[in-house]
C-alpha cells in the first residue's frame, strides 16, 4: 500500500468524523459491512468527506467502509484498494481490504 501522508487539518478533519459520526466505526468480522440504509445526510456526508481524504492519500484508492478500532485501542480505517496499483504495467488489476491506522496516514507505517 502507498499512501502519501495526509496534512495535520486532514487528521483532524478524520479524527472529528470518527469522533462525531459513531455509526461509521463498525467492529467488522470478515466480511461484515455497516447497514449504511441507517446513514442520516450528515452522516453520508462525512462518508464522503473521509473517501475525498483517502482517495488523494491511497495509491489504487476504492472504497472507505468503515472505522474500527484496532486491539491496542487506535483508530483503523478499513478500505478497498487495488493491490497491484504499485505495479507499473499490471493489466490485472485485483481490489481487496486493507487496514491502515489514523496515524499512520499522517505519520507514516509502524515498523
Amino acid at each position: 500500500m502507498t499512501i502519501e501522508l495526509i496534512s495535520q487539518i486532514e487528521f483532524d478533519t478524520l479524527l472529528k468524523i470518527y469522533e462525531t459520526h459513531p455509526i461509521l466505526t463498525f467492529q467488522n468480522v470478515g466480511y461484515q459491512y455497516i447497514d449504511k440504509s441507517k446513514f442520516t445526510e450528515s452522516d453520508k456526508e462525512a462518508f464522503n468527506d473521509v473517501e475525498k481524504i483517502l482517495r488523494a492519500s491511497i495509491l489504487g484508492f476504492n472504497e472507505f467502509n468503515n472505522f474500527k478500532l484496532t486491539k491496542n485501542g487506535e483508530i483503523g480505517l478499513r478500505v478497498q484498494y487495488d493491490y497491484s496499483a504499485d505495479d507499473e504495467g499490471n493489466s490485472r488489476p485485483f481490489t481487496g481490504v486493507g487496514y491502515i491506522k489514523l496515524n499512520e496516514l499522517k505519520n507514516g507505517f509502524n515498523n
